[in-house]
């Protein structure tokens, strides 16, 4: 899948949560992210790795708790509690068709599925990077003093949204990268609420009331909360097994993804398999006829605005017919669709939109398989088999391979035969159809 699951929204009370569901079980595993958007997450391309290759061992939920993403917002007045989050993660698991769920707790969603564990039939439990309790008490050196957790949520009252409380959680990047994290996931009121909720934390007693199957995983050098806080919670749950893992971020997804799925999949499966992150999609390839001599007949600057025109009529095809933009050349695009009758459909309207700038264009569609090459990047033979489709069109053709008229079959598209040709780069013979609505 090149585009995030469709967002669905759970109802609990007044309070509508977004989950998303992705990939074939059993088992079904739902992930209990805490404070950390799941739906926004989806679209940073190391995290949305991870989902994926969680969702090729399992049936994956996702969900973005309260306060968090595109779930309803905390009423700083009424801040839930944990036994409130549980019964929110009852509200997913009844939405999603859930029965006997492996739960994967992170960050404070460890606490959540604790108390999940005890009130309901769990499959197997995962805790990663949890706490049973910040604050440290008598009967409980390991936590935070009160000054410095007083600190620590002085600083997400007066920083959030700058993006130092991000970098506090997880390895250092870009500044503005983080302070994109943490306005996109939620306001300043809700972080500082969530993080007082956060503080209010205390499952130590629950804990030994847990039986089923849990694996307890912690990253080694976690920079916020350290391994003693997951060895408490593996010692007080019977028969509990506890992993260290390699890294240092309290939210995995973006830098440690496979250090900790390596240790969950055999937990989870009873084996670990080669992650391939390849994909059979459709491949679009624009491209702008006679755009050299028209640019030097225009001119740069004209030529830059009209491209600039031209580019932000296409994208909203693309977004209409929900497209990935994989990149763009300059005077075309390249882009990925999950359906193949989408994307003749928007390149027929792409066509039609930039006939009103003066502009022709031509296109060239496949069907194959794809590898990820790094962030937002395609490669494979399919980008490349509707590159030299798209080169062989004339102004106004949309052609397409074999593969995409059997896509389509029982679809409104029609195909017209337009004989055999040899792609460059591209050995053998292939069946090339004009694709027309």
């Amino acid at each position: 899948m090149l585009t995030p699951p469709r967002v669905e929204f759970a109802r609990h009370g007044e309070s509508h949560l977004a989950y998303q569901v992705t990939g074939a079980g059993p088992p079904d595993l739902v992930f209990v992210g805490g404070s950390f958007s799941t739906t926004l997450a989806w679209d940073q391309d190391a995290s949305a790795r991870g989902f994926r290759r969680m969702s090729s061992f399992a049936r994956l939920i996702t969900y973005d708790q309260r306060g968090m993403g595109y779930s309803d917002p905390i009423d700083p007045a009424a801040a839930p509690s944990v036994n409130d989050l549980a019964d929110d993660l009852e509200a997913i698991v009844a939405a999603a068709g859930v029965s006997n769920p492996v739960l994967f707790g992170l960050h404070n969603g460890v606490a959540v599925a604790a108390v999940y564990a005890t009130r309901h039939p769990v499959r197997q439990l995962v805790l990663c990077n949890g706490w049973a309790r910040l604050e440290t008490a008598d009967d409980y050196p390991i936590g935070f003093s009160r000054e410095d957790l007083d600190h620590l949520g002085a600083r997400y009252r007066d920083n959030w949204g700058q993006g130092r409380i991000w970098n506090y959680w997880a390895e250092a990047r870009p500044e503005v990268e983080a302070m994109r994290s943490e306005l996109t996931s939620t306001s300043r009121n809700q972080a500082v609420t969530l993080f007082q909720m956060n503080r209010d934390l205390d499952v130590r007693r629950l804990l030994p009331r847990i039986t089923v199957p849990t694996l307890v995983i912690h990253l080694e050098d976690n920079r916020m909360i350290p391994p003693a806080f997951g060895r408490y919670i593996a010692d007080s749950i019977p028969e509990a097994r506890f992993a260290l893992a390699p890294g240092s971020d309290q939210m995995f997804l973006r830098n440690h993804a496979d250090e900790v799925i390596d240790v969950v999949e055999p937990f989870v499966t009873g084996t670990r398999r080669h992650f391939d992150d390849r994909m059979t999609t459709t491949m679009l390839f624009t491209d702008i006829v006679d755009s050299t001599p028209t640019a030097a007949a225009l001119g740069d600057q004209r030529w830059s605005a009209l491209i600039a025109r031209h580019n932000e009529t296409v994208r909203r095809q693309i977004k209409a017919f929900g497209g990935h933009e994989v990149k763009c050349t300059g005077d075309g695009f390249l882009v990925a669709f999950d359906d193949t009758a989408a994307a003749i459909r928007c390149a027929r309207a792409a066509m039609e939109s930039v006939a009103g700038l003066g502009l022709e264009l031509r296109a060239g569609v496949h069907v194959g398989e794809v590898s990820r090459m790094g962030k937002n990047d395609l490669s494979g033979l399919a980008v490349h088999f509707a590159q030299r489709l798209c080169a062989r069109a004339e102004g106004g053709q949309l052609l397409a391979s074999d593969a995409v008229r059997e896509a389509c079959s029982g679809s409104e598209v029609r195909f017209e035969d337009r004989g055999t040709a040899q792609l460059k780069g591209i050995p053998g013979e292939w069946e090339v159809y004009e694709a027309r609505l």
